[in-house]
């Protein structure tokens, strides 16, 4: 059987932290900031007060809409062959996003990340073979920012197949990203070839214009992952316990919702708290985020949901030991748990700077941990008792036939080559992409259609002269 961990929390402990979430949910209730949501609410029978953008939640609404959530979600892809199915089988890895920065390949330069830098990121996106859905990873800081998550999405239809994430910051964006996908497609109907995210405002509040973004994707059952960010002892409780409860109240309140407005809408349960350094009042982490980040994994699967948690990321700014250490631990602890997702490949600076080297030294990393949790096959064929017996005593077993044919089916090499520098090694590996990768062809007539498409959505999305954007 494959590696794995025990249970972070007892059955008792998971119940207690969901019978607090369903207290908390209906007597102190959710600052929604939208009245869309409210409306969706009130016809389920919530109290809600349309002043403050409130709502409360009662118990068997939110039980109703936990029981509605699939356990199995599919993230369809341009190329459907490439689609990713979250049924708890295998993780599935995911790039980093988020981003402002990137490390210029050619000088090293660290600088505002350009539409460029973002070009390239999902060119590697497409190339390296263990990344399975591809995040927005950094903005393209020199698009207007009215066009900016538009255009996002457009280049990652084109520069990949695989299936695309990105949260929408608005709802009248959403008719442009859905005639995006008509034309990358090549279909007549729409098929959600892209995920989006719904990130909570800690504490007990929700974004207002992404919420009612994510109500207009909820009616075209695009996936959603939920993603509270709470930061211990600054957005949530200090104590871990503390946050896991705020981090599920967050999650309960917009899967609630969104199976309100749609009843089946796939949803994802991110397991993304952090904390706040107390000594340097900056965005931190520590071995506490991690074991809580597990014990919200017990709490995903409790309600039947496919759960989605960090892995990779570092706060180091460069390919150094901090940098190993941080990301190979939490991405091998993700593995253990037998996640959906693990998130997140390629950005350094705690998810501010792309670099295509550590793109390219993750999919390695992750390839090795991969192999490394993989169960042991023992059976005849794999103890091959009749060949020690053969060889017998002080013999050896290079020339035996049985040894070639098991180099040829599952021999792993050791990576990195011995006496080979890694950082040689990824930066050519990284240089063959940039020369010879193309990404996916568009159908025909494609190109054309996508730029009318980001022409009307400029037009439109405009911000009103004299207004703010």
């Amino acid at each position: 059987m494959p590696l794995s961990l025990m249970p972070v929390l007892t059955r008792s402990e998971i119940e207690h932290i969901h019978e607090r979430s369903l207290d908390l949910l209906e007597r102190i209730g959710i600052e929604y900031k939208t009245p869309k949501a409210l409306e969706v609410l009130e016809r389920h029978g919530c109290r809600v007060d349309y002043e403050r953008n409130w709502a409360s939640l009662p118990r068997h609404f939110v039980e109703w809409a936990i029981e509605q959530a699939p356990r199995v979600v599919r993230l369809e892809a341009r190329d459907p062959s490439r689609s990713v199915v979250l049924d708890g089988r295998r993780p599935h890895h995911t790039t980093d996003s988020q981003g402002s920065r990137a490390l210029d390949f050619e000088t090293g330069e660290r600088r505002p990340s350009r539409a460029e830098d973002l070009r390239r990121g999902l060119l590697f996106a497409d190339a390296l073979d263990k990344i399975d859905i591809v995040n927005i990873m950094v903005a393209a800081t020199d698009v207007p920012a009215h066009l900016r998550v538009v255009r996002h999405f457009a280049m990652a239809f084109e520069m990949t197949s695989k299936p695309v994430r990105m949260g929408v910051l608005h709802a009248d964006m959403v008719p442009f990203l859905v005639d995006l996908v008509l034309a990358v497609t090549g279909e007549d109907r729409f098929r959600p070839i892209f995920s989006t995210v719904d990130c909570t405002i800690s504490p007990l509040m929700h974004d207002g214009s992404m919420t009612e973004a994510c109500i207009e994707l909820a009616k075209l059952r695009v996936p959603i992952l939920m993603h509270p960010m709470p930061l211990a002892g600054a957005t949530s409780p200090l104590p871990p316990a503390g946050t896991m409860l705020q981090h599920n109240v967050e999650v309960l309140s917009g899967l609630a919702l969104f199976q309100a407005v749609q009843p089946g809408t796939p949803v994802v349960y991110a397991a993304g708290p952090s904390q706040l350094d107390m000594v340097t009042g900056s965005y931190g982490d520590s071995a506490n985020s991690n074991a809580t980040r597990l014990a919200l994994v017990d709490i995903a699967r409790f309600y039947n949901l496919p759960v989605n948690i960090g892995g990779l990321s570092t706060s180091s700014a460069s390919l150094d030991a901090h940098c190993g250490y941080e990301g190979t631990s939490a991405c091998l602890l993700a593995y253990l748990a037998g996640v959906d997702e693990i998130y997140s490949m390629g950005l350094l600076d705690a998810s501010q700077t792309l670099s295509l080297e550590k793109m390219v030294l993750d999919n390695h990393v992750t390839r090795e941990l991969g192999f490394m949790v993989q169960p042991i096959r023992v059976d005849e064929e794999h103890l091959q008792a009749d060949l020690i017996e053969k060889v017998g005593i002080g013999q050896h077993f290079l020339r035996r036939p049985e040894t070639l044919a098991s180099l040829r089916k599952e021999y792993l090499r050791v990576w990195p080559p011995t006496g080979r520098d890694v950082r040689g090694l990824v930066r050519e590996e990284a240089r063959q992409i940039l020369q010879s990768h193309r990404p996916p062809e568009l159908p025909h007539g494609a190109p054309e259609r996508m730029q009318e498409i980001l022409s009307e959505a400029d037009r439109k999305l405009a911000p009103v002269r004299g207004h703010a954007a």
